[in-house]
């Protein structure tokens, strides 16, 4: 648990190749809402490409909770600073994260659950026009 909480706290390019083999098993599995990848080296591909979007992101985890058969939840909170969207803008989201680790405590199950249109979406131009007509008709 603590290699996950160390991985997130500043996501950078940089940490990611640094800290991804420690961190999350050869064959993991990785599902954010919106991209599932099968690999860490996939993996490691998706978060570079994810890290270089951003000028700042990171992950406060609030709480954990396993259960019996070893697996945890995680509440977290994250805070992302676009480069090309709402630029010097702080975008704020909570989550959940459901993690399954390997014996050597690397991570081979990650599945994120949070609300994408209001972490990402609705800070696109046009896709966020549309989101909020939407939810002004709801």
């Amino acid at each position: 648990m603590a290699t996950f909480a160390a991985f997130f706290s500043s996501f950078a390019p940089d940490r990611i190749e640094r800290l991804l083999p420690e961190s999350y098993a050869k064959d993991v599995w990785f599902n954010d809402t919106l991209k599932t990848v099968v690999g860490r080296d996939a993996l490691a591909h998706y978060l570079r490409e994810s890290a270089e979007a951003v000028d700042a992101c990171t992950v406060r985890i609030i709480d954990s909770t396993r259960n019996a058969e070893g697996e945890y939840l995680v509440r977290w909170t994250m805070m992302i600073r676009f480069k090309r969207f709402k630029k010097g803008q702080d975008t704020h989201s909570i989550g959940l994260s459901h993690l399954r680790f390997d014996r050597d405590g690397r991570v081979v199950y990650h599945q994120d659950y949070w609300n994408a249109a209001e972490g990402i979406f609705r800070h696109i131009p046009v896709l966020g026009w549309m989101i909020e007509a939407v939810l002004r008709r709801v």
